[in-house]
Formats: C-alpha cells, structure tokens, sequence
C-alpha cells in the first residue's frame, strides 16, 4: 500500500492471500504561515507617533459571551454555553468540512437497516480509534449506533426503521443538558446519513450548514439520528443540543410493570434460554422492574474479560451470560436480550470504542454503563472542550470496575501528561496510532492486547499454522475512513470459528506491523468487517496483513 499525497486513491490490487496497496489515503494538507518572533506571539499593538495606542488585542472570554448571551457571527448559534461540566463555546460555523472523520452513509451499517452479530472475542482491546464531535467531550459514550430488537438467530436490529423528521427548535430547561455537535458529513442525494448525537432523548435547538445547503434530521425507532439532503456535497454541521441531565446518572423508577408498556409486544423468541439465565441472576416477573434492574445492572458488571473464550454449546446468549466473560459489547449484548425477555424497553448501543445500554422506565430512557471498557483510547481530547462531568453514578461498580468514564479519564491524563502512560491503566502503546516521544507524524510498531506480535513465527517452525487467505478487499481506501475486508481462516480443511483476526499493515520499517483493528470470523471461519485507517498515519509503502494467535481449536496463522 502506497500512502501518498494525492486526492484520489487508487484501486487496491488483491491477492486471494496478501494484498498489496498503492493509494492515496487523503492526506491531510498542513499549511504553515511564516511570520516574525515566536509561534503564537502576539504582535504589539499599532501605536501613533506620539506613542498612543489605536487598538489592542483583546483576547476572547467566554464568560462573558455566557453573561451577554453573545451568538456567533450569523446569529444562529449561542457563543457559548454554561453546562454543568463547565463553559462550552460554540464551533466556528464559517469553518470548511474538515477532511478527516467524516460521516457517510457508504455502507450499511450506516443505514437504517445496520444490524449487529454478537462474537466470543471476550479478550479485552487495547486502542480504539475513536472520534468525540461533542463539547463538552463525552468520549467514549459518543451513541452512534442503537438496537432494541433480537432476532431469532440473536442477531441485532432497529425494530422500528422508519424515519421520522426531528424539529429543530426550543429552548433547553432547567433540567436540561446543552451540547455543541461539530460534524462532517458527505450528503448523498435524497439518501439518510448516520450521524451521531449524545444520548437518548436529545433534541436539536439550533442547526447551522456550512455550506448552506438543505438538510433535514431524522430519527428512528431506537432513536438513531440520520441527516438527509438533495445533493451530493459535504458539508459543516454545527448544533446545539438539549438532553436530559438525568439520562446520564439517575435510578430507574419505581413503577409498576405496566407503566412499561410501550405498545411493542416482544414475542419472547428465547424464553427457554431466558430462564436459565433469570434464574442465575435472580429475577423474576414477581419483583418490582426496579430491583430487577438493579440486580442485572450487578450481574453484567461482574462480567470480566477472558483470553479462553467461552464453551460454544450453539446458544451464544446462554454461553456468555451463564459465562460471566466478556467485555462492554458482550455485557450490552446479553443485558439487552435479558431485558426485553422480561419485559424491560431495553437498547444496546455501539461506537467504535465502547458499548453500553439504555432502559425505559415509562418517562426517561436512563443510559447505564456496565463496564468492560478498553485499556486505552486512541483518542486526542482536545483541550478546548471542557471533559464531561456525569451525574453521580446510582448503581455499585465491582471493586475491579473497568467503566466508560475511567477510559475517558485516563485518556484526558495520559493526554495531558504529553502522551505518557497514564496511571493504572495497565497497558502498552495500543493499536493503530503513534507512541509518545516519537515523531508525532510516523506510526509506531505496537503489540496486540495481550502484548505478543501478530506477526511472529512459533517458537515451534514446524507447528501447524492455521491458513489465512483474504478474499477482498475495498477499492477506495482512505485515511480515517473504514474499508472492508473479508476472508476465510480454517485449518486442516476444517472452520476456524469465532476466532479472532487482526488486520496489520507492514513495512520494512515497521516489520513488527501496526495493528489498525480486529475482526471475529462465524461459524464457517469467515471474517467481514471493517477497519480504520489512523487518520494520522504517515505515507509510505504498506503492505496488509490478517493474522491471528489462535486458540485452543486452530492454530496461530497469517495471511502471506
């Protein structure tokens, strides 16, 4: 792969084993103004012969802008904002798309028929890539993706797919939370774009395009946010945003089951495996809907990351929760299913980092955080934007609590402290990104969660490697921006199931490989997904590589 600054990437050649790029991932253009005296001084200010000052730089406070109730240049847009995590103020609305991070309706699990397939990868992530539009920053609890519906095969749905036009207006209450959301979003033609919001319930105040092009906001049943235009363009979304504070840390109600009919009757296509597992949690229809979900909200914490996955006895549900292994997404996964079982309006949301869910008690969807969080975030918080302050947290964490907020805590520490290892976080330079100290523009050689090199030999040359053939590829590759790869691991002519892969890009500067995300194959061996090209990724000539440790089934292999 042939990482250069070009504006257009080039077709991915492929092999059915290795593949082997030349592309133009976007580059991002820096442009550098050369003036007299240090970077960033500020110039004195003009003065007359007799010495008077004309005018003197006044530097912005956005206390003030709160206090006179300040907009932006067009009006349109509060100039800054006081939250209870501080003062936000409000994204330049003039700016251009940015070129990075931009969100598109290109695949499908960016429509609104996305869909979610459950894994055994219960082995806890290093870095994820990840993006916080919001100020204040609510990283790593971006809700991009939500699901209320389990099919029979336990794959995961919208119920309700419809879209239906937000209405952009009002004011926030006093019980409200404002927000600023600064998008990039690639419009296509009379077609929904994803995009993401900061919690269930939020609504658009003010809404500004740059360029000013027609756009209308949707949402659907799970409360899925979508943007919607007439032409083909990208374009700058700047909007203030109104949630409710208790969304984020308040108990659910005490109400009686009734008060959760919603009018979505679940037709309990897993009653059986459901009972086995109300059973180890302990609840029943009996209780008050409030102890039920303190009860889950205790078991599914106690979930802990596992490098054995768990038994496959053909019911994933019953082999994670019965388990009690596995991370954020596994922990989302089997509450969802547990919930709407017992008659609970449950979602299970998804980002690029982490995993939670949402539960209605007939008033208020309440976001609840179960844990299972990565070890670090490859994530640059960006010092402008005040760091979230959640309300108290109703619900006990386990003395080993791995919760969203603790990632988004040492995240902001590890940053602030230039890029060192944060306290307590127990893990390496992660995946995809530049270590601390090096040259900020070149990816560094970085190990997997577990610390080994997907690339290495067995100690053992004549143990059985498992084959690894990639099948496709993408064609328009890009930096920041997912593309596809699928493949087939087996060994011996026979499946390698629910193992996981990871996908690497070597050089022969980097012969160790940068780990840039990882995929989990079916029952039939296969992996499809995708993966993140680091937006900060140095060009150069790469090549790809899918490699996995193996498990106790198949062995370890490699593309080649």
């Amino acid at each position: 792969m042939s990482l250069a600054p070009v504006p257009a990437p080039a077709p991915v050649k492929s092999s059915p084993a290795r593949a082997r790029w030349s592309a133009g991932l976007a580059a991002l253009l820096l442009v550098a103004m050369a003036f007299s005296g240090p970077a960033g001084a500020q110039s004195p200010p003009p003065t007359t012969q007799q010495g008077q000052v004309l005018h003197e730089f006044v530097p912005p406070d956005p206390g003030e802008d709160v206090s006179f109730a300040a907009t932006t240049l067009e009006g349109d847009l509060p100039a800054a904002v006081q939250t209870p995590s501080g003062i936000a103020t409000a994204p330049d609305p003039r700016k251009p798309p940015a070129g990075d991070h931009v969100y598109s309706g290109g695949t499908t699990d960016d429509s609104p028929d996305s869909t979610y397939e459950p894994d055994r990868d219960t082995r806890r992530p290093n870095v994820e890539n990840y993006d916080d539009p919001f100020s204040p920053a609510t990283a790593p609890f971006k809700r991009l993706r939500a699901y209320d519906w389990v099919d029979p095969d336990y794959s995961l749905r919208v119920r309700d797919k419809s879209l239906k036009p937000m209405i952009v207006g009002g004011t926030a209450s006093q019980s409200d939370e404002p927000f600023y959301g600064d998008l990039s979003v690639d419009l296509l033609p009379d077609q929904p774009v994803r995009i993401p919001t900061v919690g269930p319930g939020a609504r658009v105040l003010r809404f500004h395009a740059n360029p000013e092009v027609a756009v209308d906001v949707f949402r659907d049943g799970a409360d899925n946010w979508f943007v919607r235009g007439t032409t083909r363009t990208r374009v700058r979304l700047v909007l203030e945003i109104a949630i409710p504070r208790a969304s984020f840390g308040s108990d659910f109600a005490d109400v009686d089951w009734s008060a959760l009919d919603i009018g979505q009757a679940i037709p309990h296509l897993h009653d059986a495996a459901f009972q086995q597992v109300a059973a180890a949690v302990g609840i029943s229809r009996g209780m008050r809907p409030r102890e039920v979900i303190r009860k889950m909200v205790a078991y599914f914490r106690a979930f802990a990351p596992s490098d054995d996955p768990p038994s496959d006895k053909k019911d994933i549900y019953l082999d994670l929760a019965l388990s009690k292994k596995g991370v954020c997404r596994h922990r989302a996964f089997a509450f969802l299913v547990t919930g709407l079982e017992i008659g609970i309006p449950t979602r299970m949301v998804v980002n690029e980092a982490h995993a939670w869910v949402e539960v209605f008690d007939g008033t208020l969807w309440h976001r609840i955080d179960l844990g299972g969080a990565a070890a670090n975030l490859d994530h640059d918080p960006d010092p402008q934007k005040p760091a979230y302050k959640p309300p108290p947290d109703p619900y006990a964490w386990p003395e080993s609590r791995d919760s969203g907020q603790d990632l988004a805590d040492r995240t902001r520490e590890k940053s602030q402290n230039g890029g060192g290892q944060s306290s307590g976080s127990g893990a390496s330079a992660g995946q995809g990104g530049g270590s601390a100290g090096g040259d900020a523009g070149a990816p560094q050689p970085s190990p997997t969660s577990n610390g080994l090199d997907p690339l290495s030999e067995p100690s053992d040359p004549r143990a059985p490697r498992s084959d690894v053939t990639v099948a496709a590829i993408d064609s328009d590759v890009r930096r920041g921006f997912p593309f596809h790869v699928q493949g087939v691991v087996s060994t011996s002519g026979a499946p390698c199931s629910h193992l996981r892969v990871d996908v690497v890009m070597t050089s022969p500067q980097l012969q160790q490989g940068i780990v840039i995300g990882s995929l989990s194959t079916d029952d039939q061996g296969r992996f499809d997904g995708a993966v993140v090209i680091p937006r900060d990724f140095t060009l150069g000539d790469y090549d790809l590589v899918v490699a996995t440790f193996g498990d106790s089934h198949c062995a370890a292999g490699r593309s080649r």
